[in-house]
């Protein structure tokens, strides 16, 4: 296929071929929703399970209320699940064209 091709309209959505990257992205892409939704849940409901009630009633951890050291934690926790995603889950990619040949590139 030369590059010219590629700007052309005139084509069927069959001749398409699957890219192996967009599988990937897509994958990596649900990983890090559910990442996502996981923390913010499980921040709010430590906020909110722990930090109800009088204020007069709050244990103490290191001087903070029991429910904002929760809140540090599990963001501690999660850091370090992002960090493990991104070195060993999430894979580096080549982001270029077909290369002129007409073969894709390694990637």
């Amino acid at each position: 296929m030369e590059k010219r091709e590629y700007y052309s309209r005139d084509y069927d959505f069959a001749e398409i071929e699957m890219d192996p990257r967009f599988l990937q992205c897509r994958k990596e892409m649900f990983i890090s929703f559910s990442t996502w939704l996981a923390f913010t849940a499980i921040s709010l409901a430590v906020a909110y399970g722990l930090g109800k009630g009088p204020v007069e009633e709050y244990k103490y951890i290191l001087g903070l209320p029991q429910w904002w050291f929760a809140v540090i934690v599990v963001s501690v926790v999660f850091t370090f699940i992002v960090i493990f995603l991104s070195l060993f889950v999430f894979q580096d990619m080549e982001l270029s064209d077909v290369a002129e040949t007409g073969e894709k590139k390694k990637g």
